[in-house]
């Protein structure tokens, strides 16, 4: 769950009112989102001089709906902490479970099914506010988190940080495109936001998942050197290292430092609006307070609000040039939509080292674990897993294990506009059609294999076993849907992260992904954003844009 905003950003809040925007001089850039890319983007924009706008749409609008959430997230936390279950037979532990799960069905049947809902169910979506249709026996978990600090400020959720490798941005098999980027020419902003974060972690020397800037170097504790050991000895092809990790950023405090931001809460954007030349002019939006609608002007405008929702905002953004919505002449825009394949398993095994401390981000991370047989780690299409183990007393270690595994773009999965239903402001919702592909699925016994040989090699007892891949979005890492390219013909954004029908409007989410590898995307989000930012400033005519050199190295 977020954390109450300080002190700078607090006054930001309270000041920016309905009346304070009116009134406003003039506003370089208005950023849609507030989560982890719209929080860089808006402290990287203001650093650099630009007076700058995020607009947000949490909190929800009907506060005993919230209350309820607040309440029900107090008990959850209480009843499933793994030091907390641990103290149970491992027999009782899955009913449990989802006896403490029902509390979510009322008004979050979608959002209680994330595995991190546990933590915060407060800090999720309201389901009855916010629905979206799939087509029958074509389920889709849509999680969405709308508040300061996005996901990834969500407990249990988004700590990791990995690069993408070389094969990742230009696989060789033919079953995606190239991203629009030369060679290594993302490294330099993958260091910028590393410095930002400040990761710990490990330096491994691998190619599939390069090193990252790290803030401080880690060292395996006694049980993780203990199981990393074992898988070794087990699979000549593995190699486990050390998860890179890093607290929620604090970048909208930074930003609000500089005197240069306002933070509109509760604004529920519904259309970006573009003048007769093709340029961006400024959004309008609904008041969750008021009801109103509003409007803002900028010369920039950043959509950061999560894959699906900038994509869905795109599609309402129609006009005489743009009957289709921004980026709908390439018939790219809506397809394309990715997540990884999801398999886990949970339980407990024997303490018989002493471990880390329990803390979010921090795991075993098994990086192409479907080479582990061959006698050296390969690349290419495959799944990676993170491991977690952190001692629940009593002689006893928590176990998890899930498996993350690459998901191929088709244009047969897609989002498009519902005709008929809206959500709780009256805008038109989505309508997600998505199905795992036979490569997928011929690639989950596989991933199953792996994480039942993990639990035997640390004699874990499962109490929760996965027969077989979740719902396409239950990774919560969903990917493409207005993917950038080298043509507006079968793209929506420019290798920039600029739309090709909209100058001044960059799209800096996973929206943008033509591929997806099998790391998790939030790095690459984050780096795309500092590229994106850097390319808008010189736009706006500032004499410098931002660069490495601008950040002190902190490790």
């Amino acid at each position: 769950m977020a954390t109450a905003p300080t002190s700078a950003l607090a006054t930001v809040l309270e000041e920016t009112t309905l009346d304070t925007l009116r009134v406003s001089k003039g506003t370089d850039a208005i950023i849609v989102g507030a989560g982890a890319s719209g929080g860089l983007a808006a402290m990287l924009l203001a650093q650099a001089g630009a007076r700058v706008l995020v607009l947000d749409a949490g909190p929800p609008a009907d506060w005993r709906n919230a209350t309820l959430r607040r309440l029900t997230g107090k008990i959850v936390r209480r009843a499933l902490r793994p030091d907390v279950l641990g103290r149970l037979p491992a027999s009782i532990i899955p009913y449990g479970r989802q006896a403490i799960r029902a509390l979510g069905r009322f008004r979050q049947p979608i959002q209680s099914q994330c595995f991190a809902w546990e933590r915060a169910p407060e800090a999720f979506v309201d389901d009855v506010e916010c629905p979206y249709v799939t087509p029958p026996g074509r389920p889709f978990n849509w999680i969405r988190s709308r508040m300061l600090g996005g996901r990834v400020a969500v407990p249990g959720h988004g700590r990791q940080y990995y690069r993408l490798g070389p094969a990742d941005f230009a696989p060789d098999d033919g079953l995606s495109p190239h991203w629009p980027l030369q060679p290594a020419e993302l490294d330099e902003w993958y260091a910028v936001v590393e410095q930002c974060l400040g990761l710990s972690g490990m330096l491994d020397g691998l190619s599939c998942v390069p090193d990252s800037i790290l803030a401080s170097v880690e060292e395996f504790a006694p049980s993780e050197t203990l199981v990393r050991e074992q898988i070794v000895d087990r699979w000549p092809g593995a190699y486990p290292i050390m998860s890179r990790y890093a607290a929620p950023p604090q970048w909208l405090e930074e930003a609000a430092r500089t005197g240069r931001l306002q933070c509109r809460q509760g604004a529920v954007v519904r259309e970006i609006e573009v003048d007769e030349f093709g340029n961006v002019s400024g959004v309008s939006w609904i008041d969750h307070e008021t009801r109103s609608e509003q409007r803002s002007f900028a010369p920039l405008v950043f959509l950061s609000a999560s894959a699906l929702e900038s994509t869905r905002l795109l599609m309402l953004s129609r006009s005489k040039r743009s009957p289709a919505g921004l980026g709908g002449n390439s018939d790219a825009l809506g397809r394309f939509l990715m997540d990884h394949v999801m398999v886990g398993v949970e339980g407990a095994s024997p303490s018989r080292a002493s471990g880390p401390p329990w803390d979010d981000g921090r795991c075993l991370y098994l990086p192409h674990f479907e080479s582990r047989a061959h006698d050296r780690i390969q690349t290419g299409r495959g799944h990676g897993i993170q491991l977690y183990q952190f001692a629940l007393g009593g002689g006893r270690s928590y176990f998890s294990a899930i498996s993350f595994g690459e998901m191929l773009p088709r244009p047969e999965n897609r989002v498009s506009l519902d005709p008929d239903r809206r959500d709780a402001w009256g805008i038109p919702i989505l309508r997600i059609d998505c199905a795992l592909g036979e490569t997928e699925l011929a690639l989950v016994p596989d991933q199953l294999q792996a994480l039942h040989d993990l639990a035997r090699l640390v004699d874990a007892t499962l109490t929760r076993v996965d027969k077989g891949p979740r719902p396409p979005g239950s990774a919560v890492h969903e990917c493409g849907t207005a993917r950038m390219g080298w043509d507006p013909a079968n793209s929506v954004l420019d290798p920039n992260n600029q739309c090709w029908d909209a100058q001044g409007l960059y799209v800096t989410d996973a929206s943008c992904f033509p591929s997806q590898g099998t790391q998790n995307p939030t790095l690459t989000i984050l780096a795309l954003t500092a590229r994106a930012c850097n390319h808008a400033l010189k736009g706006l005519g500032h004499k410098s844009g931002i660069a490495q050199d601008q950040f002190e190295p902190l490790g």
